[in-house]
């Protein structure tokens, strides 16, 4: 019984040490953190929008008007988790618009809408 109580002491010692151990948390999900954001917006439409906007450097929207399709706009900008950053536009008739979001180089968000104003956000986990 005494073994029992020894391994038993033992086993619960070593369960409490590596529960209560650190885990090296991944630094590319550490925030604050600088970004690069870029915005894409195309239609199949040959018309152009009517303005196209999004979140600037500062935090603040910014506006594009009567932007050229393609339209390409990257920043690099500090951000917070749980921070969110938003690409719209306007036309006037309705088209078929694709908008994306991409972070870092990698497409977080992307839609394909038909109407004639609509935007998108991604939010930073």
């Amino acid at each position: 019984m005494k073994t029992f109580k020894t391994f038993l002491l033992i086993g619960l010692t070593l369960l409490l040490e590596t529960s209560c151990k650190k885990t090296n948390s991944n630094t590319n999900n550490a925030y604050p953190k600088q970004v690069s954001i870029t915005y894409r917006v195309s239609s199949t439409t040959p018309n152009n929008l009517a303005s196209i906007t999004y979140e600037s450097e500062t935090g603040g929207l910014a506006t594009a008007n009567n932007p050229t399709l393609p339209f390409t706009k990257t920043i690099t900008k500090m951000v917070k988790k749980y921070d969110i950053i938003t690409l719209g536009y306007f036309v006037n008739p309705a088209q078929t618009v694709k908008l994306e979001i991409l972070v870092n180089n990698m497409v977080v968000k992307s839609q394909e809408l038909t109407s004639s104003n609509s935007s998108i956000s991604y939010t930073f986990q």
